[in-house]
């Protein structure tokens, strides 16, 4: 059975749950010359390869290289994006063997992948360049041979930050002979990984100054709205977006499903007596009958946890001639294993595949016929990278998402025309995020001294350094300030993180005995690895013994488990700054900066397997405090709706509840990147207030964004709340009430319809 006749099997048994088949004809291919000015070594390469031609936007992009302009190039997942910066570079490194070019990857593994590629080039063009990666896994003796003579350097963000800027002195020749930078997959650049690499390039850029280099920058990434604004951001450099693809796509199905709602004896509110099947058995229906019939696929899973659970899924569901070929990737696993799962892959020995989202990226997997994405990831530009690995080789291609109860993704299965329409999300940054920034002005006040009255990004340094003499890392002397201090400041800076002060999880499963397993930040650690959760790492389930704070540790050990926790705390909430305020229509709207002092108070015990709440427990650990930016808005009073005085505070939480579920469409970010809530009465915030504000130290822009764009918010509310099928709210809206957690004595029995009609008053000017 081929994936059309699949399609139509699905159509019969499954039709029921299918929101929509959507089904995008075959788009053909739009050429262009090489030109007649690359080196005829080059050409014949390419023809070796099959490629007389260029794709029209790999034209495009050689011109501006050629034209010594940066540009970014923005084509779909498949659409030859390498060639638009290689084949430049190769005729840059024809024209002169003594120039170094720089690629830069998110991960170890892309770089690894990538690397193959280059190396045939060269081989091809019978040059003997040094082309290598450079990175935590790159062997000392290695090491030393790339800074002596390394031609194409392939690395990531964590290693140019910790393992090269650093030691700029002996990569000086290096330096002085860069003439290309690519900064490849860009989009993954944003909150605060990209805050902080943009200020490594900052810092990439004062060294360049410093040899007298200015190489060519450029960036590939997968569809955002402002693809020459992030990478401006990131570089500091003016750039020009190639956005128009010329690659020839295959047909392509979209299918989105809704699994089906069963009754639940465990559940004895009529409110929740109905509970949507697992969307994780379901992908397993779904695509063990792509294995049965031979069509390679990938799935998608939110977490390593789901990957694990998936993958047991689908092997129970094949028989066992055929589990053995489904195979999980996720973190935790070798390298070498790694790379033969993606081996196995490409020859055909591997038909399934489940991963988190480390496959999004373009590491080659060879040809897959379909991808099941189990829930909306949280971005679009993710969901297109997913659903660009199915169908790499032109022939039809099917791309399933199986959506979850969630507000956000019972949106996107009615609204699907939303995921073609639109031309991706506009991403963030924030280099100048305080915390982020001084951590990286440590690092490049040790790599070189700055001059009284120096620029390091927007800000003079003059004020930071004077902080920096006062802690006796930074000597001032002749109007120049000096590093004076032994510590290495890269070693201690995370990319990943805007905050240090992390917790290590011990696992002590075994009497005796200790290994360290992970850690986690100071910020999450309350609601992960509290007393009595279930901690999941690399596909395994630990029960939380002790949560040593103290100690910044927390004592594991490997259980098995049905279910998993989820953390509720209480979060007090306090300006600390007012930047601006604006009247508008029925709201009052505020931007600044505020102060949140936390505290886990509860956890709730869920089902894998059916999502359903199996119990209460309680969580003690210390307040703490952090600075970040918020915005906030005050619903005018003659704007609610008529609802008892009682129970408003209660429709202020389920108003939040949306808004936050569905802030990812507005603002790139994950669920987990922004935080909604309400306030009822309160001194500072007003009396109807619904506040955003971002979830790192710091902030990195995402509430003012949210806040200044909220009627298209709302808009994307009220659709959602008229749509649902639901009679008084669910998961798929305002969500499931509970009055332990609303801090109320009782509740109404519909706090939809007025949720609605707050919509619908909020949408009349």
């Amino acid at each position: 059975m081929n994936l059309e006749q699949y399609l139509d099997t699905l159509r019969i048994h499954e039709g029921d749950n299918i929101r929509a088949l959507i089904e995008r004809p075959e788009k053909p291919a739009r050429y262009a010359d090489i030109p007649p000015t690359i080196a005829m070594e080059i050409r014949s390469a390419l023809k070796a390869r099959g490629i007389e031609k260029l794709y029209s936007h790999q034209r495009a992009a050689l011109d501006l290289y050629l034209a010594g302009k940066d540009y970014v190039v923005t084509t779909p997942t498949a659409s030859g994006k390498t060639l638009c910066y290689l084949l430049p570079i190769l005729q840059a490194k024809m024209k002169n063997p003594r120039g170094k070019h720089l690629f830069m990857f998110p991960t170890k593994a892309l770089a690894q992948d990538q690397l193959a590629a280059y190396r045939e080039y060269a081989a091809a063009l019978g040059q003997s360049w040094n082309v290598n990666t450079f990175d935590g896994d790159t062997p000392e003796e290695e090491r030393r041979q790339v800074r002596k003579a390394g031609d194409f350097i392939l690395t990531n963000p964590d290693m140019l930050h910790s393992g090269i800027m650093p030691h700029h002195s002996i990569w000086k020749s290096f330096f002085e002979n860069l003439e290309t930078i690519v900064i490849d997959e860009m989009h993954t650049y944003i909150g605060v990984f990209g805050s902080h690499v943009a200020n490594v390039l900052r810092r990439l850029n004062r060294l360049l100054a410093h040899y007298n280099s200015r190489p060519k920058y450029i960036f590939c990434s997968a569809t955002i709205a402002n693809p020459a604004e992030l990478a401006g951001q990131l570089a500091e450099h003016e750039f020009t977006a190639v956005t128009d693809s010329g690659a020839p796509e295959g047909k392509k199905y979209f299918l989105f499903y809704d699994p089906p709602l069963f009754a639940s004896t465990a559940l004895a509110s009529p409110i929740n007596s109905r509970v949507a099947e697992s969307p994780y058995k379901a992908a397993a229906r779904i695509g063990s009958g792509l294995i049965k019939n031979s069509i390679p696929t990938i799935f998608f899973a939110r977490s390593r946890n789901r990957v694990e659970i998936l993958t047991q899924f689908l092997r129970a569901r094949l028989p066992e001639s055929l589990a053995h070929k489904v195979r999980g990737y996720r973190g935790g696993f070798l390298p070498l294993e790694r790379r033969q799962i993606e081996r196995s892959l490409r020859e055909g020995g591997t038909l399934g595949v489940v991963s988190t989202n480390a496959l999004e990226l373009g590491i080659d997997i060879g040809s897959l016929n379909a991808v099941v994405s189990v829930g909306y990831p949280g971005r679009l530009s993710s969901l297109y990278q997913q659903f660009g690995r199915a169908g790499r080789k032109k022939e039809a291609s099917l791309a399933v998402l199986v959506a979850s109860p969630s507000a956000l993704d019972q949106y996107l299965l009615r609204n699907p025309d939303y995921l073609f329409e639109s031309s991706g999300e506009a991403a963030i940054v924030n280099p100048d995020n305080l915390l982020i920034y001084q951590d990286q002005l440590k690092c490049a006040a040790y790599e070189l001294r700055f001059q009284a009255g120096d620029k390091f990004g927007n800000f003079a340094v003059d004020e930071f350094m004077e902080h920096l003499a006062e802690e006796r890392l930074i000597l001032e002397k002749g109007g120049a300030y000096f590093w004076t201090s032994d510590m290495y400041p890269a070693a201690n800076v995370s990319l990943r993180s805007a905050a240090t002060d992390n917790f290590v999880i011990v696992d002590k499963t075994h009497t005796g005995s200790e290994k360290v397993i992970g850690e986690i930040d100071y910020f999450s650690a309350p609601l992960f690895i509290h007393d009595e959760a279930i901690y999941m790492h690399a596909g395994r389930h630990y029960f939380v013994d002790a949560l040593k704070w103290d100690e910044r540790r927390a004592e594991v050990r490997q259980v098995k488990s049905d279910y998993y926790t989820d953390a509720h705390e209480k979060v007090h909430r306090s300006i600390l700054h007012r930047d601006e305020k604006r009247e508008e229509g029925k709201l009052s709207l505020h931007w600044g900066e505020v102060t949140l002092r936390r505290q886990a108070d509860l956890y709730k015990k869920i089902k894998l397997e059916t999502s359903e709440n199996l119990g209460w427990g309680q969580i003690h650990t210390p307040e703490i405090e952090m600075h970040t930016q918020g915005a906030w808005f005050d619903i005018h009073p003659h704007a609610l709706p008529a609802i008892d005085e009682k129970f408003r505070s209660a429709l202020l939480t389920r108003f939040a509840y949306l808004l936050k579920q569905l802030s990812p469409l507005v603002a790139l970010c994950d669920r987990r990147d922004i935080s909604v809530s309400s306030a009822y009465r309160d001194v500072q915030f007003g009396d109807h207030a619904v506040i955003f504000y971002d979830s790192y130290p710091g902030g990195v822009g995402l509430a003012h964004k949210l806040v200044a764009n909220h009627d298209a918010l709302f808009a994307l509310a009220l659709q959602t709340v008229e749509e649902c099928s639901c009679a008084v709210g669910c998961p798929s809206c305002i969500g499931v009430w509970d009055a332990k957690v609303e801090g109320a004595a009782e509740l109404p029995d519909d706090l939809k319809t007025p949720v609605r009609d707050l919509l619908r008053n909020l949408a009349k000017r």
